[in-house]
């Protein structure tokens, strides 16, 4: 056996949990959220497409959710859905992305351009795929009268709020406590949300399961591959000077 191979681990494991470079702690997390996002979104397909127990258990939780809505209930989810809809976060797109331009931070704005417009284009290639109606007692207007699985909501608001946190924590440094708290925030409306949907009635509890897991998928493999352009552009950098 190698004398040197127990440094050689213990130096791979500092180089993937060092904070200071792209292909750090920054990379490890993003590679394991999307393993275990991508797992999760694998098991919930299966799940629906075979009319497993999940689904039981969605009809009995909705059932159960919607025998007990009560109008305030209703006026408080309608505004929290509107708040963390596709259509916020499409606003939310198109600043980020022109800040992005006006900065000449050109490899964050293709990512940022990637997460968005990919995340979009996956909500409706998935919905196609797996082709599950909404459950039947939505009152939800006839423009959100589409297929269910997954909610193009929790997926999009997971997307808008991922992306936001990386932007604003991971590149620059946010101080502490307030890195803390505007993390427990963005994913308190990601989860708030959720919960609104299945409320509403517009979704099943797997439809937003698989729209957050799907979304922290997509988010965490384009934040991996931009952290490995910009790790392989500061080497360049580096070996020029």
């Amino acid at each position: 056996m190698d004398a040197k191979a127990p440094k050689r681990f213990e130096q791979f494991l500092r180089n993937r949990l060092n904070r200071e470079t792209y292909v750090g702690l920054h990379f490890t997390v993003s590679l394991v959220v999307a393993g275990l996002a991508i797992w999760l979104s694998g098991a919930l397909i299966d799940a629906v497409l075979d009319n497993a127990t999940v689904v039981r258990l969605d009809i009995a939780a909705a059932n159960w959710i919607h025998s007990r809505a009560q109008p305030v209930g209703i006026a408080v989810s309608q505004t929290i859905s509107e708040a963390g809809s596709p259509t916020t976060m499409g606003v939310i797109a198109v600043i980020g992305g022109a800040m992005l331009l006006a900065r000449r931070r050109f490899t964050m704005l293709i990512t940022w351009v990637a997460v968005f417009a990919g995340g979009g284009l996956l909500e409706k290639l998935l919905k196609v795929t797996v082709h599950r109606t909404r459950p039947a007692f939505t009152p939800t207007p006839p423009v959100e009268q589409s297929l269910s699985f997954p909610s193009g909501h929790s997926m999009m608001c997971a997307i808008g709020m991922g992306m936001l946190v990386y932007m604003l924590t991971v590149p620059r440094h946010m101080r502490r406590p307030w890195r803390g708290i505007f993390i427990g925030v963005a994913l308190s409306f990601v989860l708030a949300v959720g919960i609104s949907r299945v409320y509403l009635g517009a979704h099943y509890p797997s439809d937003v399961l698989g729209g957050f897991a799907f979304g922290a998928a997509w988010v965490s493999i384009c934040v991996a591959v931009a952290g490995l352009v910009m790790h392989r552009r500061g080497r360049s950098l580096a070996r020029k000077k």
